[in-house]
């Protein structure tokens, strides 16, 4: 019988909650009326509440109520103070089923997602609300970047633009996807060439500019500017082109008709030389092609690019093959994966590291050819139009912390060098000429320069000899 009664009075105060006016948009329902005795406290408890929404509401006297916000459960007044509080006087509010995105003037209905640049935006239920959920990662093509800038081009010495490659593309996937290089500072170990004659090394101080595409013996021998994709090799294949190079510039031999595969490289090398299409090691990519060679472009042809990934190694060499190659002869017949029968196979000497000073470098690509350099890349980078690149500057990061300590690591080829004067016609703003891999929509024609010795692009300059057997010769040569 006790119990029947304590029912009733339950059912009755549930009936007298629903005359509480907590707020228009409350959605009535019992809180102090439901609570075990005490129902309400007399003194001020924090154990007397009860769970409303994702937090809790209290029924103590001294809950506060105010015009914006409140703590006291939305029956309080009837329940604790006896008092009849009218319903709302209008329904709450539901959800419009539509969101307004005041960047395009558009309506969009709910459960409809787009894209903003590079961010995914979805209307959304919020409470009783509809509004627009947006991603808020940074963007490549940055408006308030560019325009940054480009305000700031006559101190900072190069402009910057939109590139369409980008559309849609995050900083931290470009960083993972358009570069590839991952850092191995034990380059900085490897044996260093030293100069054939020290009065050219020394003289490379009075010569501020060379380009050696515009060597007249050399017309048509050094690559042309290549499009890695969306798959981070720039490791590979800055290491694949630097060699062709320097193989077309060995007198007497055969240098290759097709651009050397890096596809070659790219499936075929330990698994420890990389990792996927977010990068790989510059020594791996040297030590395969000196220990295995590698394939021209038409046998093993580039496919990462476009599918984002790299496959098995579809090209195997048999022992006597892996002989020849230990005895620096020609590997002949080889099964190429594309089927073709004009698919050829080069060998290399090893690599070696150019000492890190500009003296160094310029002795190097004057007597011996391109050489494979890393720089550090920041967001910056991807909307090089024209001028000489430098690192940072701008000072955009630290308006916008967001954009600070976001970089990775990029492989291109150094082809010469170059200056810019002043009234007296002393050289300024010295710079190198580099070969990038984005294509020749990128930059200049696909080429940029860079100031001497910024981001960090002198630090690991790697070279290699044309050819095994001409390394031999020279050894003997000097014996």
């Amino acid at each position: 019988m006790t119990r029947i009664f304590f029912f009733v009075n339950i059912l009755i105060l549930l009936l007298n909650a629903t005359n509480a006016r907590y707020a228009e948009w409350e959605e009535l329902k019992p809180y102090c009326s439901v609570r075990p005795h005490p129902q309400c406290c007399a003194s001020r408890d924090d154990d007397c509440f009860m769970p409303y929404y994702d937090s809790r509401c209290y029924c103590d006297v001294f809950c506060f109520r105010g015009i914006d916000n409140h703590d006291c459960c939305p029956d309080h007044d009837s329940v604790c103070k006896g008092e009849n509080v009218s319903l709302p006087t209008t329904p709450a509010p539901q959800p419009t089923g539509t969101c307004y995105d005041p960047s395009t003037n558009r309506q969009y209905s709910l459960g409809e997602s787009f894209r903003r640049d590079c961010n995914l935006c979805r209307c959304i239920t919020l409470g009783f609300e509809t509004t627009l959920s947006c991603e808020e990662d940074l963007c490549v093509n940055n408006d308030e970047l560019i325009s940054h800038i480009n305000q700031q081009q006559q101190y900072l010495g190069y402009k910057v633009r939109k590139y369409d490659k980008f559309n849609g593309v995050k900083v931290k996937d470009a960083l993972n996807q358009y570069l590839g290089t991952i850092p191995d500072r034990s380059l900085r170990t490897m044996v260093d060439n030293a100069p054939d004659n020290p009065t050219d090394y020394y003289g490379m101080d009075d010569v501020h500019a060379y380009d050696i595409r515009s060597n007249v013996s050399l017309v048509g021998k050094i690559r042309g500017v290549r499009d890695q994709g969306k798959c981070g090799i720039s490791w590979a294949l800055s290491t694949v082109d630097v060699a062709a190079d320097r193989l077309s510039l060995v007198h007497n031999i055969k240098s290759p008709k097709e651009p050397l595969s890096v596809q070659n490289i790219l499936s075929c090398t330990d698994k420890a030389a990389k990792d996927g299409c977010q990068g790989g090691r510059v020594a791996y990519a040297w030590g395969f092609i000196k220990d295995r060679g590698v394939v021209t472009e038409n046998c093993y042809p580039y496919e990462s690019g476009q599918t984002g990934h790299i496959d098995e190694c579809k090209l195997h060499l048999s022992d006597a093959d892996l002989q020849n190659i230990a005895q620096h002869r020609k590997v002949t017949n080889i099964q190429c994966p594309s089927n073709t029968k004009d698919g050829e196979h080069f060998n290399f000497g090893p690599a070696y590291r150019v000492r890190d000073e500009v003296r160094s470098i310029k002795y190097e690509i004057r007597f011996r050819g391109p050489v494979q350099a890393t720089m550090r890349v920041t967001p910056e980078f991807f909307l090089y139009d024209s001028g000489v690149y430098r690192c940072g500057g701008s000072n955009f990061e630290r308006q916008n912390p967001r954009y600070a300590n976001l970089a990775a690591y990029h492989s291109i080829r150094l082809l010469g060098w170059g200056a810019n004067y002043d009234q007296q016609g002393q050289p300024k703003d010295q710079y190198w000429i580099v070969a990038n891999s984005w294509g020749t929509g990128w930059g200049t024609s696909g080429y940029f320069h860079i100031g001497f010795g910024e981001c960090e692009i002198q630090e690991t300059v790697i070279a290699t000899y044309g050819k095994s057997t001409e390394v031999l010769k020279k050894k003997s040569r000097r014996q």
